[in-house]
């Protein structure tokens, strides 16, 4: 019993203690109901030695069957216990196998197949609830130029910086994916048009304004594409691409947005939304672009 559980034992103690109650209601039953007996203790303890046979014979089967319900017991708490560990290392297994799948291992951030899985949610939600939202095209400035000059581990090394500089500029809504060598994106949900055009100023400059160790400056162009009605994944991918090539084209450490996507803008450029080299991100919030290259 030393290794049974509290309810096991508390079996095997029911299955004792029915044994004096079976006794007193077998006495009971001879004396009152057959008058084998003058007094009731006639019938408890001057017992014919067949009755006295039947009676322990029937207390051992009590007792007996208490212990093999209390070892069934005991064993079926102890295969549930051992299932509900399984269990939870099945789900830690299935969250870390999914974080392997979900996630780019250099970088810690979401991967590409994430990616898609969250901007088909994202236009559900837009179509659906009016959940409006921006893609950002995040691409790293002549990072061939940094593998082929400082190393491919130095190139990794600001891979992993520059996704951490990302992660605590953007707010908790806000996904960042790493979709391509050097390229990110981020789903950024909308409240105003501005609010995102000055999030990505924001990280442009943390990027633009941060030292890396062995390599010093580096910058990223951004482009950015609004949700449209009748978007799909390929078109604002594209839109929000091409935006993030114009700003490569219009010089690189610039933020971009896709034609007609922002009436009021820092710049513009045939169309494009530009954003320029602002050298603080006060000066880019007050309009002030005129310095460039």
């Amino acid at each position: 019993m030393l290794h049974l559980s509290r309810d096991s034992r508390r079996v095997v103690w029911a299955g004792i203690l029915l044994v004096p109650v079976f006794w007193l209601l077998d006495a009971l039953v001879d004396v009152y109901v057959f008058g084998e007996g003058e007094l009731f203790h006639h019938g408890l303890f001057e017992l014919e030695p067949v009755e006295l046979y039947m009676r322990l014979l029937i207390s051992f089967l009590f007792i007996g069957f208490g212990l093999y319900a209390a070892f069934l017991l005991n064993r079926a708490e102890r295969l549930e216990s051992h299932l509900r560990e399984s269990n939870e290392q099945l789900v830690l297994l299935k969250e870390l196998l999914e974080q392997q799948v979900l996630t780019d291992p250099l970088t810690n951030t979401f991967n590409r197949r994430k990616f898609h899985d969250s901007l088909a949610t994202a236009i559900s939600n837009a179509e659906r609830h009016s959940h409006q939202f921006a893609l950002l095209m995040i691409d790293i400035d002549r990072f061939k130029h940094i593998n082929d000059t400082f190393g491919h581990q130095a190139g990794d090394e600001a891979l992993r910086e520059i996704s951490k500089l990302i992660h605590i500029s953007v707010r908790n809504t806000d996904l960042l994916f790493r979709v391509g060598g050097e390229e990110f994106s981020l789903l950024a949900m909308v409240s105003e048009k501005d609010d995102v055009w000055l999030l990505a100023e924001k990280l442009r400059q943390a990027v633009a304004s941060h030292s890396f160790d062995g390599i010093g400056k580096i910058t990223v162009s951004i482009g950015i594409a609004y949700f449209r009605e009748g978007d799909t994944q390929e078109s604002i991918y594209l839109r929000a691409d091409e935006a993030m090539y114009q700003a490569k084209r219009s010089g690189r450490n610039c933020v971009v947005s896709s034609p007609g996507d922002i009436s009021e803008t820092p710049g513009k450029r045939d169309g494009w939304q530009t954003g320029k080299h602002a050298d603080s991100f006060d000066e880019f919030a007050t309009g002030d672009t005129s310095r460039t290259e």
